[in-house]
């Protein structure tokens, strides 16, 4: 329980902890399965949260897991695991991620020496990201890749890219003759969108759980307990 209210006050604040965090458990559980193994530090950096793949992986991802971690033992030591304190908070995750302006800007203003534009995005979606993203613009400020619904977790991210709205040219991918089917089939389907969903997400949170002796409850989800590596 305690874990849960701190969750909800975290989670409560800057917007990009919440998709940061979801995308924290996915990485976490992709290589070698869900022991919160990412958040493990190392002075060499040669750590899992090290690797290349996850340099990009948002600070605010793992300020969540440490401070719910840090509640939680003040109440309860040595109970809750951080895995179990990740997997609860990306249970949680009700919002889409937003995103810098440098990753999308050569759809913009360099798609091509033909078009300067990306021509599969929607014109008015391209002119106002263009208003948002001039090409001198500071790379700090934040665009929703979700123009329609940014602060809800629905099908709305396949609406657009039907629409041609899909911020990132990887988005724009997925409606390839390959997976247009189900693009189609999740934006006018919103309850095969959340089943799917639901069944990666339980599916993927149960890789190389841990049990018994097979790991440990770290004090620090930074650091192994006896210091071993």
């Amino acid at each position: 329980m305690e874990a849960w209210r701190c969750l909800v006050v975290i989670l409560g604040q800057p917007l990009v902890r919440i998709p940061a965090t979801l995308r924290l458990f996915c990485h976490d559980c992709f290589i070698e399965g869900c022991d919160a193994s990412i958040m493990i530090a190392s002075p060499n950096g040669d750590a899992e949260k090290d690797y290349s793949d996850n340099l990009s992986l948002a600070g605010d991802g793992f300020d969540t897991v440490v401070k719910a971690k840090q509640a939680v033992e003040a109440q309860c030591p040595g109970v809750v695991s951080c895995a179990d304190i990740l997997a609860l908070a990306a249970r949680d995750v009700v919002v889409l991620e937003a995103g810098g302006p440098t990753c999308f800007a050569n759809r913009l203003y360099s798609f091509s020496s033909s078009f300067p534009v990306d021509p599969s995005l929607d014109p008015d979606y391209a002119k106002k990201l263009m208003s948002a993203c001039r090409l001198d613009v500071d790379p700090r400020i934040s665009v929703y890749m979700d123009p329609q619904t940014p602060q809800t977790f629905d099908n709305a991210y396949y609406q657009n890219l039907v629409a041609g709205r899909g911020l990132f040219t990887s988005d724009e991918v997925l409606t390839n003759s390959a997976s247009k089917p189900t693009v189609i089939d999740f934006a006018n389907t919103p309850g095969n969108f959340n089943g799917a969903f639901i069944t990666a997400m339980r599916n993927l949170g149960r890789v190389g759980v841990k049990t018994g002796n097979e790991g440990e409850t770290r004090k620090d989800c930074a650091a192994f307990n006896h210091g071993d590596s």
